[in-house]
C-alpha cells in the first residue's frame, strides 16, 4: 500500500509532441481502440471512467428484459434493452424442436418410447447427450407437460385403428384426404389422434364403406354347371375339334 501511494504521489510522467499526437489521434478514432484484438478488460474500463458517469439498471417481467440506463459526463443519457432469459433458458437449454416432440408425444407416449424416438430422429440434449428416459421425465416436469397415464383424450394411429376395427392403412388413407384430422409433430413421428374425432360423421361413414367392401369382395365367375344325369351331352363334330390337318386328312 505504502509502495502504490508513493507512486501516485511522484510526479506525473510528461508525454512527448508525438506521443501526445498518438494519443490525440487514437481519441479521434475510439472504436478502434476499444475493439483491438490487444484491448484488454482493464484498458475498457479505463477508457470507460472519465465519459461515463454512472449506469442504472432495472428489471422487467413483461415483456423480460434488463433496462440499462447511461448516464454520461455533459448530460448525455443512453438507454439500452437487453431480453433476459425466463426459467429454463440458458445456453443448455432443450431445443425448441426437441421440446415440441416432447410435448406431443407426452400425450400418448412414454417416456422410454418418446427418448427412442427423438433418438432415432437425430435430436440431442441441450447438453449434447442423447436422450434418456430420466431425460425426458425431467423435461416434462421443468415444462409441465402432460402424462400420457392421465390423458385419455389422445391416441396413437394404432390405438385409433384397434377402437375403430380398421387397419392402421386405413386411417392413414383417410389423414391423407382430411377426413380424420391428426398431427404429426415432425416428419416421421407418430401421429397423434383426438379421440373425439373418431366420431365425426365422415369418419364413421368411411368405416362403414371399409367394412362393407370387406363383407362383400367381387364376385368370381364359378365352374360351367353339369347337365343332369341321364342326358346326353351334345355331340362334338371331328371338324370342330381337331386341328386343321385333321380335317384334310379325314376327308
Amino acid at each position: 500500500m505504502e509502495a502504490q501511494l508513493a507512486t501516485l504521489a511522484s510526479p506525473r510522467m510528461t508525454l512527448s509532441d508525438e506521443q501526445r499526437h498518438r494519443v490525440l489521434t487514437l481519441g479521434q478514432d475510439l472504436t478502434a481502440v476499444w475493439e483491438h484484438p490487444t484491448a484488454s478488460a482493464a484498458l475498457t474500463k479505463r477508457l470507460r471512467r472519465p465519459v461515463l458517469q454512472e449506469i442504472l439498471s432495472d428489471t422487467r417481467q413483461e415483456p423480460p428484459e434488463h433496462m440499462r440506463q447511461l448516464h454520461w459526463h455533459g448530460g448525455v443519457h443512453t438507454e439500452l434493452r437487453v431480453a433476459r432469459h425466463t426459467i429454463g433458458q440458458h445456453g443448455r437449454a432443450t431445443p425448441p424442436q426437441a421440446l415440441a416432440v416432447i410435448r406431443e408425444l407426452s400425450k400418448v407416449c412414454r417416456d422410454q418410447t418418446i427418448a427412442a424416438t427423438l433418438h432415432r430422429l437425430g435430436y440431442r440434449t441441450g447438453t449434447g447427450k442423447t436422450w434418456r428416459v430420466h431425460s425426458v421425465a425431467w423435461v416434462r416436469y421443468q415444462y409441465r407437460l402432460p402424462n400420457f397415464l392421465k390423458e385419455h383424450a389422445w391416441l396413437t394411429l394404432e390405438q385409433a385403428a384397434t377402437q375403430l376395427g380398421v387397419s392402421a392403412t386405413v386411417l392413414r388413407r383417410l389423414i391423407a384426404q382430411g377426413t380424420l384430422p391428426a398431427s404429426q409433430v415432425v416428419p416421421a413421428a407418430p401421429w397423434i389422434i383426438h379421440a373425439r374425432d373418431l366420431q365425426l360423421l365422415a369418419v364413421q361413414m368411411a368405416v362403414q364403406a371399409g367394412r362393407r367392401e370387406r363383407r362383400q369382395p367381387g364376385r368370381r365367375p364359378g365352374p360351367t354347371a353339369s347337365p343332369p344325369a341321364g342326358e346326353a351331352q351334345p355331340a362334338v363334330s371331328p371338324v370342330e375339334t381337331g386341328s386343321p390337318a385333321q380335317g384334310s386328312g379325314a376327308q
